[in-house]
């Protein structure tokens, strides 16, 4: 009776022990994560690209649904004009460079200037030895042309420092030409997948006005709200997090993020915002994760 009273005792407490240590190990479980719910998922980046000159759409490069990537040309702008004002603007280029790199008018300010002087040198030496060989008026009149000789280098030199100026004048002029060509490509800021054509070909555009949607798709955000009172301090930047999102007929699909954004600002009843970067992929050709979809997620608070 003993012996059965004690090996009852043993196993009552192994089990209890069991169930005390499998009770902590689900606690520790739930106070590991943080569940935020009631969240859609959104994109990080929805921007209609515009046009940036006017004219008309000559070529669209994309279709609705195209995945693109950043640079890449989605479609061009009627530039015919804004390359022949590209070709004038070299030619001017060319032109006031030839005339810049062309000294002769400062050397030869600079040699007549030389002669002048040897005629006045020549003149006062001729004079101290022998007075009056030339007159005072002739002695003024070559003092008169050495002053308008050295002048004349100063004159040719400003003139060169102007043809300096026009150079430069040029260059910024060429390069202004070249962004008026390349404002007419259209290029994607981002990569991403065209959501909607706004704009067709042969049509008139103007600065500002939107000629396709592109959509960010290969990283999304998932935006939730926790309280204050009873997740203050508990979520920092960075931390992972595993999202399950509601793909429709009753599909869930996962996907891993991290907390990339905790509002400052607390709303009445102490509740802020957090937002949640995650990664996405595609299955048979298909974004897994759309922007739109109802979705939740898991904050991993000891990770």
């Amino acid at each position: 009776m003993v012996l059965f009273f004690f090996r009852y005792s043993v196993q009552a407490a192994i089990l209890f022990g069991t169930l005390f240590l499998t009770g902590l190990l689900f606690t520790g479980i739930a106070r590991a994560e943080i569940v935020v719910t009631d969240c859609y998922v959104s994109s990080l980046d929805d921007v209609d690209v515009p046009a940036e000159a006017q004219g008309v759409i000559r070529k669209l490069l994309v279709n609705d649904g195209s995945a693109v990537k950043e640079g890449q040309s989605l479609a061009n702008i009627d530039d015919r004009a804004a390359k022949v004002n590209e070709a004038l603007a070299v030619i001017e280029l060319e032109k006031s460079q030839e005339q810049a790199a062309n000294d002769v008018r400062i050397r030869y300010a600079k040699e007549d200037a030389k002669v002048s002087q040897a005629e006045l040198d020549a003149a006062i030496e001729a004079n101290s030895l022998r007075p009056g060989a030339f007159g005072a008026t002739e002695m003024r009149k070559m003092e008169l042309q050495l002053s308008r000789s050295t002048l004349g280098i100063e004159q040719a030199e400003m003139d060169q420092k102007e043809l300096d100026h026009t150079v430069r004048s040029n260059k910024a002029k060429l390069e202004a030409a070249k962004d008026e060509i390349e404002r007419r490509d259209i290029t994607a800021p981002f990569d991403g997948v065209v959501a909607e054509i706004r704009i067709h070909k042969g049509e008139w555009v103007n600065p500002g006005d939107a000629v396709l949607r592109l959509v960010q798709m290969d990283r999304l955000s998932i935006d939730g709200f926790l309280n204050i009172h009873k997740d203050r301090g508990k979520v920092r930047k960075g931390m992972k997090v595993v999202a399950t999102v509601d793909s429709g007929g009753g599909n869930k699909e996962e996907a891993e993020g991290v907390i990339s954004f905790i509002s400052p600002l607390v709303q009445a009843g102490g509740e802020y915002r957090i937002r949640a970067e995650v990664s996405n992929s595609q299955k048979n050709g298909q974004w897994i994760l759309r922007p739109g979809l109802p979705a939740t997620f898991r904050i991993l608070e000891n990770k």
